[in-house]
């Protein structure tokens, strides 16, 4: 009984104790443990923020990593393509090195004993190693070479014989008076004596080389001369690179470069080659880009239109489509800058050749009708009665200068020839509505809105006009300055009245006077103003043909002085 007493009164005991012990005051506690787990907390949350900016910084890292290793393969391959280009350069150096011994050898082995010995047929084969090399300083040389003509027979002195003949007008007996005379060498006039001396039917001079045949209309041909390739070029026409050692022809004038086999392809006419142009690229007028002699047009425009016609005509929308702005910046720096002619049979897109021939002619200082004829030529295209505006256009063009002139019916004879091409879907108004701007131009440097508005809408009407006038009346301005006179001189006479002005039919060469009211309200006829104009531009401008149908009918007397 005591022991379970006992029992009951530890258990209460302990009971007291733990009962003490939570009555007294532990919120101090609780409260210090709660703040523990606070800052706890804040500090995981500060611990997150910054793993997070570590894990950003990281991808950053890792794409940028990405990035240089990229830029890092790159950089090895082109050492790599590098090292393989300078390792080819060394092994053809050394391959040009041990033909240039070789040639050393084989130059020199006529006056050393120790050198290689060839056989007759070995050397002959050789030959063509044996060239002057000042022929081929065509770049380097800024002089123009002179054609050499034929050298004639030098005396102290020459006999000449005249002849005057004199026919009564009363029908009375002729009288024919013969003086001879002696005159020394150096006052006779070398033209005049090179016409009295050639025969009735003269042929071709010989030519010192090669040279174009005469199948073109009396263009200007080229004047090739035959020559061994050092350095290798390549061939205008086929864009075939001639090799080390092979025969290539090179024009005398133009340095238009070409396979023996391909000469008769090569542009025509031959345009000289200026050697550079003066003025700074866009900024020059036409006349600063032509040679000295007929016809006067640029050698950009001339090899541009040949590459044209030979690949162009059966494509569609020529001249309507562009070309690649920077292919046709580079063609025109190397046309203007460079001394050889670019190939442009190498360009693959012909829309780069058609977009460099309208951006030569629409970036020239003055366009190609000039700023003084331009309302000219566009009053005279919107005359209504077509024969007076095909007669005023006749007599506009030909107040044009000479390069304009030349370079003009150049561009139109090449336009007419791609409107008659079905293929290419560019008809007269198609071609009129891109070339307006480009070749007429406006009255003034820089016109203003209303201007340009104005001039698009009558632009194309001008060049349809131009487009519509025959091909024999532009074909006569690109023949050779040569080939635009016929040959005559076996038909010229010494005789007192030379200088005499033949008898007509009483008729002016100007036809009846006519007032303007007339002119422009008169029908097409026969006697009508454009068929006068054609009439009086023939002399001047004719076909060799008919000139030399009107001299044999006349053929003791000169032209007739032409009217300006």
């Amino acid at each position: 009984m005591e022991t379970a007493v006992l029992n009951l009164q530890s258990l209460y005991e302990k009971m007291r104790t733990q009962v003490d012990l939570l009555s007294e005051n532990i919120e101090p506690n609780f409260i210090q443990m709660a703040q523990n787990f606070d800052d706890c907390r804040r500090k995981w949350l500060k611990t997150e923020h910054e793993l997070g900016s570590c894990k950003e910084m990281l991808r950053k890292t890792e794409t940028e990593r990405g990035s240089l290793e990229v830029k890092l393969k790159h950089a090895r391959n082109q050492v790599d393509v590098e090292i393989r280009r300078r390792q080819k350069a060394e092994a053809d150096c050394e391959t040009l090195d041990r033909q240039i011994q070789l040639i050393r050898d084989l130059l020199t082995s006529e006056g050393s004993s120790n050198s290689i010995q060839l056989s007759a047929e070995q050397r002959s084969a050789l030959a063509f190693l044996n060239t002057n090399l000042t022929q081929d300083d065509w770049d380097s040389s800024t002089v123009r070479t002179v054609r050499l003509k034929k050298r004639e027979k030098r005396g102290n002195e020459a006999i000449v014989t005249k002849t005057t003949v004199t026919v009564p007008a009363n029908g009375g007996s002729v009288e024919a008076v013969s003086t001879i005379e002696t005159v020394p060498y150096w006052t006779r006039s070398r033209r005049k004596t090179g016409k009295m001396s050639q025969p009735a039917n003269p042929e071709g001079e010989m030519k010192a080389a090669p040279s174009t045949p005469q199948s073109n209309g009396g263009v200007r041909l080229h004047e090739f001369v035959s020559k061994t390739v050092i350095k290798p070029e390549s061939c205008v026409p086929c864009g075939k690179r001639i090799k080390f050692g092979k025969i290539s022809l090179k024009c005398r004038d133009c340095r238009v470069v070409s396979h023996p086999e391909c000469r008769e392809r090569c542009p025509l006419p031959c345009i000289p080659n200026l050697g550079g142009t003066p003025v700074r690229i866009g900024e020059g007028v036409l006349a600063d880009y032509v040679p000295d002699t007929s016809p006067m047009i640029p050698p950009i425009v001339v090899h541009c239109i040949s590459e044209i016609e030979q690949r162009g005509l059966h494509e569609a929308g020529l001249y309507r489509l562009s070309g690649a702005e920077r292919t046709v910046k580079e063609l025109k720096e190397k046309f203007l800058r460079s001394k050889t002619v670019p190939v442009l049979s190498k360009v693959d897109d012909i829309h780069a050749v058609t977009g460099l021939l309208k951006d030569f002619l629409r970036n020239l200082k003055e366009p190609l009708l000039t700023f003084r004829l331009n309302r000219a030529f566009m009053d005279a295209a919107e005359i209504s009665d077509d024969d007076n505006s095909i007669a005023l256009m006749y007599q506009t063009i030909g107040d044009l200068p000479q390069p304009n002139r030349d370079t003009l019916a150049f561009v139109i004879l090449h336009l007419q020839r791609v409107a008659d091409s079905l293929d290419t879907k560019m008809d007269i108004s198609n071609l009129s509505r891109v070339f307006g701007p480009t070749i007429v131009g406006h009255a003034v440097p820089n016109p203003d809105p209303m201007t340009i508005l104005q001039d698009t809408k009558r632009q194309p009407k001008v060049v349809e006009r131009l487009l519509a006038l025959p091909v024999d009346f532009w074909a006569q301005f690109v023949m050779a300055a040569e080939n635009k006179q016929p040959k005559l001189e076996h038909l010229i006479i010494e005789n007192a009245n030379c200088y005499a002005t033949p008898e007509r039919a009483g008729v002016s060469i100007l036809g009846p006077l006519t007032t303007p009211e007339h002119q422009l309200n008169k029908t097409p006829s026969s006697s009508s103003l454009s068929q006068r104009m054609k009439s009086s531009l023939t002399p001047r401008f004719g076909s060799r043909s008919k000139l030399a149908e009107g001299f044999s009918r006349q053929g003791k007397f000169f032209s007739s002085p032409l009217l300006k």
